[in-house]
């Protein structure tokens, strides 16, 4: 993410090859997302919009003041935590089971002070049974987003 005031829609790939190394060959994309002031930059791996951005626009859509969005994909786990129109937090982790991804969730909650006994997580896609259990625990529910 890149604060619009900050990006150069010219040569997007010199922000994300800052933070990541890139092949000289990878194709790099980027969505703006005005509601926040800030511009997703990312290595493009086909025509379809990245997770991140997909959950972003789902999580701005609900009307809770503390918004967190998550979503798991072929092995990664996409986490937003909205504050208001506050956008705390957006990235990207590799998480190849939904142990892994409820560490890198708690993680980042406890990083922001955000206490998961008081919060609703919304996911993208219905965690099976196993997994809705092991996080329901935690939080004060589970939502799927539409």
């Amino acid at each position: 993410m890149v604060p619009t005031r900050y990006f150069d829609e010219k040569d997007p790939r010199c922000f994300l090859s800052e933070i990541s190394v890139l092949a000289e060959t990878a194709v790099v994309g980027w969505k703006s997302i005005p509601a926040h002031d800030a511009v997703l930059v990312y290595s493009a791996g086909g025509d379809d919009e990245p997770e991140l951005y997909k959950l972003i626009l789902a999580v701005d859509a609900l009307k809770d003041y503390f918004k967190i969005g998550a979503s798991i994909v072929d092995g990664e786990l996409s986490l937003v935590i909205v504050k208001g129109t506050d956008l705390l937090f957006a990235n990207v982790f590799d998480a190849p089971d939904f142990t892994t991804a409820q560490y890198y969730i708690f993680a980042v909650m406890k990083s922001l002070q955000l206490n998961p006994e008081v919060s609703t997580i919304y996911f993208r896609q219905k965690p099976d049974m196993k997994d809705e259990l092991s996080i329901c625990s935690y939080f004060n529910s589970l939502e799927v987003l539409k």
